[in-house]
């Protein structure tokens, strides 16, 4: 805390304006509240006198408190004046903002666990039935929500930069047929689609589900300015940038995507706020999420996007990504085809969550495995004492009471550093989930679950050796 002083005489001018503006600035009420008082402490009508207010620096703006104090050799002489910083200015929307953060992590966080449960016991469901079963189309239909139900939390913790980014070298032609295949009949049969793709086009690193859901974002979004049908056009390209020429991107090679719809467009006002958070146009429906998290991806992987509207004649989005140093491709992890895995080990399973504790426990005992059930991390610790000759695997979630995951990790895999260990997350800013940061024997899965994926996983990790 920085602390200045200076003694003003009592035969000076506490009003003295170069005093008073270097105190207040052009603050005139300020000043003649700052005057009156000190001329009440050196007229001995007050033993002290304070005030705190906002001064504007040249980095920041801070509070500074001005203290004037008698200063005496028997009687009163002069007043002393005392100015510090108190403490930074709050903004009132950066404050309501953090609050909401860490509001939507814990709704993610909550929502991550109903999704789970919604899309692992339909999948069940959708494999016991047979293919002509009368209630599979419902089943189905569930399924659909669950999936979206993630895409919804995939888009909070997106927002919230709580997602855990994972870069890898990839193909956005890739991505995009993908994407084109999964959703045409979500697109419609009224709306035309015209792809044309760069079979040169550069790889990106970025990460591979934020990147799917981006392009999932931008195509649906170019439907519903379609309500009574028209044509999406979807197109990739190389491009060489010059200095200045993108939305301050430096200059160099990138790779680009555009999005083009024959749709409603949009008025210049609208275009200002797209990318602004909770901005919606829809009536209802909208969380107004989708075009701000677009927007933050695309920018924390190094790129920048731009729309182009004029009303009534569609509207284009197009982002362009630093093209990668290698061309490779990667595809997304959670798109590959899984097998079931099959196993006879015995999984300790810490989940505080029952409903998604008893659903992980159906799945692991009928795929063989033995299960030890544990509803927080001490129990798990007391179980992992009592049994850890036989423990083969960890299975945790990492936000749990009292003792989190990366705790229990950590006192089992000192105890037995071959274990193997899996941690679950649905939400959490802990540096152990940061891509190759879990540590040696130390895997992540993130939740919403996805059970053939948890599967295969629990398979590959028991098959791995263990580090020497």
């Amino acid at each position: 805390m920085d602390a200045t002083g200076a003694m003003q005489p009592l035969d000076g001018h506490p009003s003295d304006s170069s005093l008073l503006a270097h105190i207040c600035g052009d603050n005139p009420a300020l000043a003649a509240a700052v005057s009156a008082g000190i001329r009440a402490v050196g007229a001995g009508q007050a033993d002290t006198f304070s005030v705190e207010f906002p001064c504007r620096l040249p980095d920041r703006e801070r509070h500074v408190r001005l203290v004037a104090t008698p200063y005496r050799r028997g009687a009163v002489e002069g007043v002393l004046l005392t100015h510090t910083e108190a403490h930074a200015v709050q903004d009132p929307q950066a404050s309501k903002m953090e609050a909401l953060g860490r509001l939507a992590g814990g709704v993610a966080h909550d929502f991550a666990n109903l999704v789970t449960l919604i899309s692992g016991y339909s999948d069940i469901l959708l494999n016991r039935i047979g293919a002509q079963d009368s209630s599979r189309p419902e089943l189905e239909e569930i399924r659909k929500a669950a999936v979206r139900g993630a895409g919804v939390t995939a888009q909070i913790l997106d927002f919230i930069r709580k997602q855990v980014a994972q870069p890898t070298v990839l193909q956005l032609n890739t991505l995009v047929a993908e994407m084109v295949g999964l959703l045409r009949p979500l697109i419609g049969e009224q709306i035309g689609l015209t792809v044309t793709l760069d079979p040169n086009l550069g790889a990106v690193e970025a990460d591979a589900a934020q990147m799917t859901r981006v392009i999932m974002n931008l195509l649906l979004n170019a439907r519903d300015a379609m309500p009574r049908g028209g044509t999406i056009g979807i197109r990739t390209a190389n491009m060489e940038l010059h200095a200045d020429s993108w939305h301050r991107l430096p200059a160099g090679r990138y790779v680009m995507l555009e999005i083009a719809d024959t749709g409603c467009g949009m008025d210049p006002e609208t275009q200002r706020q797209i990318f602004q958070p909770f901005f919606t146009t829809k009536e209802s429906g909208g969380t107004g999420l989708g075009l701000s998290t677009v927007h933050g991806i695309v920018e924390q992987a190094g790129g920048g996007i731009q729309a182009r509207s004029e009303p009534g004649h569609g509207t284009s989005f197009a982002m362009c990504l630093p093209r990668a140093a290698r061309d490779g491709e990667t595809a997304d992890p959670d798109s590959l085809p899984r097998a079931p895995g099959k196993g006879t080990e015995t999984i300790l399973l810490a989940e505080d969550d029952e409903g998604v504790r008893q659903l992980l426990r159906y799945v692991l005992e009928a795929s063989g495995y033995r299960v030890l059930e544990a509803a927080d991390g001490r129990d798990a610790l007391r179980l992992f004492e009592q049994h850890a000759g036989s423990i083969d695997l960890l299975l945790t979630d990492v936000i749990m009471p009292g003792l989190n995951g990366r705790e229990l990790a950590e006192k089992a895999l000192a105890s037995k550093p071959g274990l193997k260990v899996i941690c679950m997350s649905g939400y959490t800013d802990d540096p152990m989930l940061n891509a190759g940061a879990a540590g040696p024997g130390i895997s992540v899965l993130r939740k919403p679950l996805k059970l053939d994926i948890l599967s295969a996983l629990i398979r590959e990790v028991l098959d791995t050796a263990a580090p020497k």
